[in-house]
């Protein structure tokens, strides 16, 4: 996919602390740019400041210093609220963005509390439902789904909004492989389809390899950002993807395995041949 040349997120100059009284940051003079349509995975250890930049970039904490600009609009005090119409913040625990007693039910809440008609409500939940492959669960408990159902309906509730980032807070870390897989593959098509900005924090280095970039953080600070090529290649602290430790294992045998870095869908293709 073709990333347009539109910044959607562009983060100046970002400090961060929980006690102002001590003088350690929990991010130190951070700046990114991203742009609309863009997929970047955010990596790095525990207490590396990942899930802090998404929470700041969703206005739930304030920065010390530096600025958030998203989609154009300065984030404050006086924009957060317009800003987080902009954008989606999927949490590991989905049950924890469950309010309704039905699935349905539960993603038109939000759109009922900004007023939005009958049908036009009815319409957008139809539209989201559809879009994650859950529109058959419309009248079930969210409480009673599987775990990979419930991400969906939390992202559906959030693309109701129509929002132009979604931000994934190790979102997808619980769910089983066929789920994660599943729900990977549906954000890959939201993302094409409707060229929405994709922001995602995980461990999971497959799943970062399946971003335009990755920006890897360590104490707070951005140590490297850049495609997934350069970053396995480069680091050696990160763990590659399936795909490339295969590689590298069939290399060490003496196979006439490529040289550079693979991803899966190339590895795949190699192994056909």
């Amino acid at each position: 996919m073709l990333v347009a040349e539109k910044t959607i997120v562009e983060v100046d100059n970002l400090t961060f602390r929980y006690d102002l009284r001590k003088d350690d940051h929990t991010l130190s003079a951070i700046s990114i740019s991203i742009k609309q349509g863009e997929w970047v995975a955010i990596v790095g250890g525990n207490g590396s400041g990942k899930s802090t930049l998404v929470r700041l970039l969703a206005g739930l904490l304030k920065a010390e210093r530096g600025t958030i600009t998203i989609d154009g609009v300065r984030l404050n005090d006086e924009t957060k609220w317009d800003i987080r119409k902009k954008i989606g913040l999927v949490f590991q625990n989905p049950e924890n963005q469950f309010i309704g007693t039905t699935v349905q039910d539960d993603i038109a809440f939000g759109l009922e509390n900004n007023n939005i008609s009958y049908d036009e409500m009815k319409q957008t939940v139809d539209e989201a439902l559809k879009l994650v492959g859950m529109d058959s669960y419309r009248n079930q408990d969210p409480s009673r789904l599987s775990g990979g159902q419930k991400q969906r309906v939390a992202i559906a509730g959030i693309l109701a909004f129509k929002p132009n980032v979604i931000m994934l807070d190790e979102a997808l870390v619980m769910l089983d492989p066929r789920s994660r897989i599943q729900l990977l593959s549906t954000l890959k098509k939201l993302r094409e389809q409707n060229d929405i900005t994709i922001i995602s924090v995980t461990h999971d280095m497959n799943e970062a390899a399946l971003a335009d970039r990755i920006i890897v953080m360590d104490n707070g600070t951005i140590i490297q950002d850049g495609i997934p090529e350069q970053i396995f290649i480069n680091n050696d602290q990160l763990s590659p993807p399936f795909a490339e430790q295969l590689r590298r294992k069939l290399a060490e045998k003496g196979s006439a395995v490529p040289q550079s870095y693979m991803t899966e869908d190339e590895m795949v293709d190699w192994l056909c041949r």
